[in-house]
């Protein structure tokens, strides 16, 4: 099984093809083919191959691709909300399946992918994996070896805050995300990668949970509204306008893929249709007893996250502040550059107080999608899953806490059994 597999992409947006389908095709080759693209749009298709300067075979329908195509293994970048019926159809059809994150978006879909995984259990290749890529963070890696070591003692607490900012942020406001029948919202879109770590370092599962959130900045709160930022009348005066396009060539490939299916990318960050949340506190606890105090807000004046790690013989802490200047809007914060960066204090009971040093990585994510790369793509199809490699089981579980969460948002903060939601009814 070491030879050359064929692998396909479902989903040809920008994270499909910049995560996964141009590296297979220049860097991976000793052990991978990419075979076929899919998408709905057979507009973006075409953008799809004008971008990655390919002539692949694309399919709309999902299924003739599987047949035709015969490939080892499937890649789901679709949208999140159809994350769980192109991995069932993957699995049904032996093949091995590959979802960016989340897993799915609540509870229902992470049954059906589970009953899935069950009825193809004896077909060797048809096995889900998710590509959490926080797990491959330098610094979680370093948290993991330390609190396995005991540096702290037993944990008995984390506090977990993450800050996106008005740049990165924002722009789960202008696309698909908005929505939540579409993602979840972002308590399983952005914090299942935050749940699934904290699954992984804490090695526990969670039990019982309540949250409480609500859309207090973007939707209906703007001071004035359009439908998108090109052409916006109001684009000199909000500080949320963005311009999308690079280059003209890029404009043309994604205007004629917008035309076919109505899709913008560059969506007002006031529009009344969205209904998700862009602030969110939820308090949980774990099996083993661990205790965890969890918030997230999407308009924060800077990018980053702070972790704390309470153990009986100590405190571990990462401090972690983003640079996103990257994303091309009118929001900025001046004089970032002294802050941004990272950092891992150690509180120990016996060495007292010391900051610790962090490995480096290179490429973005903070290197972790170079080695998502390397583990699912660099090696023989047949070689063992390494502890990174999110399987089905663990992807669940990080789904679970965001569905959850958004159960008991709905029912204004009552607690709820988060095992409760693997079950039918």
């Amino acid at each position: 099984m070491g030879a050359r597999k064929r692998y396909v992409l479902a989903g040809t947006g920008g994270r499909g093809l910049g995560m996964f389908a141009a590296p297979l095709l220049k860097d991976f080759t000793e052990f991978c083919e990419l075979a076929a693209l899919f998408d709905a749009n057979p507009d973006r298709l075409k953008a799809a191959n004008g971008l990655l300067g390919t002539n692949l075979p694309v399919y709309t329908d999902y299924a003739q691709m599987l047949k035709e195509i015969e490939p080892d293994a499937a890649i789901v970048t679709t949208r999140d909300s159809t994350h769980a019926e192109f991995i069932c159809r993957t699995l049904d059809a032996g093949k091995r399946a590959i979802s960016e994150k989340p897993l799915c978006v609540d509870g229902r879909q992470c049954r059906q992918i589970l009953a899935a995984a069950k009825r193809n259990r004896r077909k060797p290749r048809a096995r889900c994996f998710v590509t959490h890529n926080m797990r491959y963070g330098p610094a979680i890696q370093e948290l993991k070896r330390l609190i396995a070591s005991g540096a702290i003692g037993q944990l008995k607490w984390v506090q977990f805050q993450e800050n996106l900012d008005r740049r990165h942020g924002a722009d789960y406001f202008r696309r698909w995300h908005r929505v939540k029948a579409n993602s979840g919202g972002l308590l399983i879109h952005k914090a299942s990668h935050h749940f699934d770590v904290l699954n992984y370092l804490i090695d526990s599962i969670p039990e019982t949970l309540l949250a409480r959130g609500g859309l207090t900045f973007y939707g209906k709160h703007g001071p004035f509204r359009h439908k998108r930022c090109e052409g916006c009348p109001h684009a000199g005066q909000c500080e949320f306008h963005v311009e999308l396009f690079k280059n003209e060539r890029t404009r043309k490939l994604y205007k004629e893929a917008e035309r076919a299916d109505g899709y913008i990318r560059d969506g007002c960050v006031f529009d009344r249709e969205i209904d998700i949340e862009d602030q969110a506190s939820v308090l949980y606890d774990y099996k083993n007893g661990v205790r965890v105090t969890y918030s997230l807000h999407a308009f924060g004046s800077y990018e980053g996250w702070i972790i704390q790690f309470e153990g009986a013989d100590g405190r571990l802490e990462l401090h972690e502040v983003h640079d996103t200047s990257w994303l091309s809007t009118n929001a900025s914060q001046h004089g970032l550059g002294g802050p941004t960066g990272k950092h891992l204090y150690h509180w120990s009971k016996s060495k007292g107080f010391r900051e610790l040093p962090i490995p480096e990585a290179q490429g973005s994510h903070g290197g972790a999608d170079p080695q998502i790369r390397h583990d699912f793509f660099g090696r023989p199809f047949d070689a063992k899953p390494t502890p990174q490699m999110a399987p089905l089981e663990e992807a669940v579980q990080a789904v679970l806490i965001g569905h959850a969460a958004n159960v008991s948002l709905a029912r204004s903060g009552k607690l709820v059994r988060v095992q409760d939601f693997l079950k039918k009814g």
